[in-house]
């Protein structure tokens, strides 16, 4: 039997392991090697110990059609008599479910007593992703070979002994070629390259990119005896996947903010947010809420009109930027209402920001309409599970500044209330 500690780090251990003495005798398992026996319908887990493991590899063997059993059987017996210290066997295992692969590996102790661990390492993510690997380049290939691309074969001195009227039309307005190092790769080193992006430049001054893939070419022998390139202008298609980038980014953006202020919008705040109170908890820091809005603004809005209304919305908005730091999330909550999220800031370092605001927000429409904010403060408590509680009690305090007057900021707790 294998001491505490031993057992204790075949446990931490994700592979099946089993620890077989001389005579291929189970001494021990790991809870990973239980866990796969009843998953599958194996045995009890505890009657793998002092089961003879050899004997069942025999009997599995006996009715395996393609061999691998017996290989594994023949290499196990081989570190058992010391004939080699390890053995490697990488083989299938399916499911009726799903396919599985799985590494074998036997190494023998170096103590005095002669050992041998055993483990089954799951495999089948790496196989999966090396079969899509070889998929991808197999597809690659095909496409390669339809496209009207510019097909290029050299000697083992470089010179070219065959092209193709793509690649003529391709290459026959270039001056000036960069570094086209991939057929020389190929040549000297046996190097293959695939999508190599070559600019060139044209007789009328115009830029072309070129997608380069040289290849060496050998002998049955093995030997280097010239290579092939292949290549296919794609300016137009790097021009569009530039301006679809850039599409792309300006989707982004919108779909993020409020295309008013260029604040956050209300339901990308709560995605940040919820990040942002999860790391606050795990880490026990402050992290506090303010939520404010335009003092009267629909009287703004009646009688200056919507557009002075925008004005003062988008001139608050970039008040606000102006104090707040790169980690702190700002959003427009909803029509004049906007809320910050201060982390690592207490309720009342809070309120001196939003009273920073405040004192910079008074200015006047075109019609000499007065602007001012009134805020909310509140911040995360132990036990607060998500923004929403703190947003509720922001929520109340900012009630409380409109019922005291307005233009003025008010925490959750009534004693700091400011002037």
């Amino acid at each position: 039997m294998l001491g505490p500690a031993a057992g204790d780090v075949l446990n931490s251990l994700t592979a099946h392991i089993a620890v077989l003495d001389a005579r291929g005798t189970i001494l021990a398992v790991n809870q990973a090697w239980e866990r796969f026996a009843t998953d599958n319908g194996g045995h009890d887990p505890s009657s793998y110990i002092g089961m003879d493991y050899l004997a069942v590899c025999e009997r599995s063997a006996a009715s395996d059609p393609d061999g691998t059993v017996q290989s594994a059987l023949d290499g196990l017996r081989a570190v058992l008599r010391g004939e080699a210290d390890s053995f490697l066997l990488e083989y299938p295992c399916h499911s009726p479910t799903e396919e599985r692969w799985f590494c074998l590996r036997a190494t023998r102790s170096s103590g005095t007593e002669r050992l041998l661990v055993v483990a089954h390492e799951n495999i089948t993510l790496r196989r999966q992703s090396e079969n899509a690997l070889r998929e991808t380049e197999r597809t690659l290939r095909q496409i390669l070979e339809t496209l009207p691309i510019g097909v290029w074969m050299m000697d083992r001195t470089g010179r070219i002994t065959h092209d193709n009227p793509a690649g003529q039309r391709i290459w026959a307005g270039a001056r000036h070629v960069g570094p086209e190092r991939a057929a020389a790769r190929a040549i000297r080193e046996g190097e293959a390259s695939v999508d190599e992006e070559i600019e060139i430049e044209c007789f009328d001054g115009t830029k072309r990119i070129i997608l380069n893939a040289a290849m060496p070419l050998r002998d049955e022998n093995g030997s280097i005896v010239g290579a092939i390139t292949v290549n296919q202008d794609i300016t137009a298609r790097k021009q569009i996947e530039k301006e679809l980038e850039q599409t792309l980014a300006r989707e982004r953006l919108l779909a993020r903010t409020d295309d008013l202020t260029g604040a956050y919008n209300r339901r990308y705040f709560f995605e940040l947010a919820a990040h942002e109170i999860s790391v606050a908890k795990r880490y026990r820091q402050p992290l506090a809420v303010v939520l404010f809005d335009v003092d009267h603004f629909k009287h703004i809005n009646d009688s200056a009109g919507h557009d002075a209304g925008d004005d003062a919305l988008r001139r608050i908005a970039g008040i606000v930027r102006d104090h707040l730091r790169d980690s702190d999330l700002f959003a427009r909550y909803g029509g004049e209402e906007f809320i910050l999220l201060l982390p690592q800031t207490t309720a009342l370092d809070a309120a001196i920001v939003a009273e920073r605001i405040r004192a910079e927000i008074p200015a006047t429409t075109e019609d000499v309409t007065p602007i001012t904010i009134s805020s909310g403060v509140a911040e995360l408590r132990p036990g607060d599970e998500t923004i929403d509680v703190v947003i509720r009690r922001a929520d109340e305090a900012l009630y409380r500044a409109k019922q005291e007057g307005r233009n003025r900021t008010v925490v959750d707790d009534p004693r700091t209330t400011s002037p």
